[in-house]
């Protein structure tokens, strides 16, 4: 039998995320909700939250996007993307975000999956956007984020659209769910559609999922409130209203855009980076007081062996939640003792989060949790799929109200993540033991470079276009800072191709986070299964000796 949570089940409100989130906030009224740390004096009030987003859905709904229609959001880091996030979803439209950092190739399949009808674009980027929506005409519409002559501006829309406050709507939430009455106030956009939480989409994240090429995440209406309350749930974090939460994960992350919408429902005012920088962190903590942020291994292990906090105050600074799974737990210690600081390990993904977290870390240091609320756990032979005993080691399968729908446009890939039963298949192998979980090995062929997911399949099909190629296979190589790094297994077939070529070849294709950092090794053949799939077991071997 699947293993259930000890924590008694929570029921989610089952309305339109924007009516969930947008009643949450309205009550914070003047209190400060997001502070742009790249732009000095640049901030929102949750009462200016608010209205924007109703000013956003408004402009959008008045461009002809309909309910299911796909806004692309492809901007870096800043206040304006809540409020085109929400916005976007408040008019029955699904938000696709896309890193900004994207090659013009990896932005083209994105495209061609999700097949936008709208845009909300950075200035930075526009020229290769262009280029892009030549070949995808289902774009009706962009939208620049900055300065433009040739296309309508955000700050442009959003000042044109701002008019009065329309009517009232009021949901009721009945039994027993974790808000029992939603009041939300919405500008006169035309109501003339019906959201159906469990079934209609709210927003489509990127994943490698557990193997093949990149693909877009289906999360519902109702999962992206359950993602929200109940990583809120119980609150083992210390969250409060009017703490500060330090944000420098990208938004177009599930690390990003779940912890901020989290933090800003909760009544936290957040303060957005666009990358991370360890001094300018403490500067962060302390001009802004910072209270609370996520801490990826790589930011982890140069927070325990920095000297720079000695300059500042970081005594603000009360907890972080991080990915424990592939950083030391002597590392953990010594950061939580630097700091005295409460440090939570947990454990997600894109298509479910969160799915564990562990308050008992001084008792279970190397695991990633307790099995969290309304989450079921089972571990199955990841060769037979029988259903394993305590303590046995198998594929770890999990089931929660958070879990994506599937593949946007992908059943293949939804079938075979998604079994009969509702289970998905996380592709991470680990065990149940005193009631703790544990993740101890990786199936899934996807590399994990700093927490952002690398797909084999794409940089192998970069490398297998180049006419010296013969054949190529892709594999992490373990990494104490980043946890993997890339490393090509390359076959010649002209003798002249060289690693150098090969680097600035991906390095032309693919952001900086699929570059091989682990380099490249010319081999005699790629080990392949009776099927013509490559062995990444017996090919990881022989990247690693």
């Amino acid at each position: 039998m699947p293993v259930k949570s000890l924590l008694e089940a929570l029921k989610y409100p089952e309305v339109a995320f924007d009516e969930f989130f947008m009643s949450r906030i309205k009550e914070y009224g003047d209190e400060v909700a997001l502070i742009e740390n790249t732009n000095e004096g640049k901030q929102l009030t949750f009462r200016q939250l608010y209205k924007q987003i109703q000013l956003c859905g408004r402009f959008i709904q008045k461009q002809g996007i309909n309910k299911g229609d796909v806004v692309g959001l492809i901007i870096p880091n800043c206040l304006e993307y809540v409020v085109a996030l929400v916005g976007v979803i408040s008019c029955g439209a699904v938000v696709s975000p896309c890193n900004p950092l994207y090659k013009e190739g990896e932005m083209h399949r994105i495209f061609n999956i999700t097949e936008p009808k709208m845009l909300i674009v950075s200035d930075k980027i526009i020229n290769l956007v262009k280029r892009v929506v030549e070949h995808n005409p289902n774009v009706q519409k962009i939208i620049v984020m900055g300065e433009s002559d040739e296309f309508e501006t955000w700050d442009k829309v959003m000042a044109v659209n701002e008019e009065q406050l329309g009517k009232k709507v009021i949901v009721y939430c009945k039994n027993n769910c974790f808000f029992p009455i939603i009041h939300v106030y919405l500008v006169d956009l035309d109501r003339n559609f019906k959201i159906i939480p469990k079934e209609d989409l709210a927003i489509l994240p990127y994943s490698g999922g557990t193997t093949g090429m990149p693909k877009c995440v289906m999360h519902t209406h109702f999962s992206l409130i359950a993602a929200l309350l109940s990583s809120w749930y119980r609150q083992g974090f210390g969250y409060k209203r009017g703490d500060t939460f330090y944000n420098e994960r990208p938004m177009f992350h599930n690390g990003g855009f779940l912890l901020v919408l989290r933090a800003l429902q909760g009544g936290l005012r957040v303060v957005m980076d666009r990358d991370f920088d360890v001094e300018r962190v403490f500067v962060t903590i302390q001009k802004y007081k910072v209270n609370h942020f996520l801490m990826i291994p790589p930011i982890l292990l140069e927070m325990s062996q920095t000297e720079l906090h000695k300059k500042y105050d970081t005594s603000s600074w009360k907890s972080s939640l991080t990915t424990a799974a592939s950083i030391p737990a002597s590392i953990v210690k010594v950061v939580k003792e630097r700091f005295k600081i409460n440090i939570v390990p947990g454990y997600g993904m894109t298509e479910c989060a969160p799915i564990s977290f562990n308050f008992q870390a001084e008792t279970f240091p190397e695991s990633v949790g307790s099995i969290w609320v309304n989450v079921e756990v089972m571990i199955v032979d990841q060769n037979t799929g029988k259903e394993l005993k305590s303590g046995e080691t198998g594929e770890i399968l999990v089931k929660a109200p958070q879990m994506t729908k599937g593949y946007y446009r992908n059943k293949e890939a939804t079938e075979q993540t998604i079994n009969k039963d509702g289970f998905l298949h996380t592709g991470d192998i680990g065990l149940i033991k005193n009631d703790m979980l544990y993740v101890v090995g990786r199936l899934k062929e996807v590399i994990k470079y700093k927490t952002f997911q690398v797909p084999p399949a794409e940089i192998e099909n970069i490398l297998l276009g180049h006419p010296g190629v013969g054949d190529a296979g892709v594999v992490g190589i373990p990494d104490q800072l980043c946890g993997e790094l890339p490393k090509a297994l390359v076959v010649r077939k002209l003798p002249s191709v060289n690693s150098d070529e090969l680097l600035e070849l991906v390095k032309g294709e693919l952001v900086d986070y699929k570059q091989l950092r682990g380099g490249i090794q010319f081999v005699d053949k790629i080990p392949k299964s009776k099927v013509g799939k490559i062995d990444r077991i017996k090919l990881k071997k022989m990247a690693t000796q």
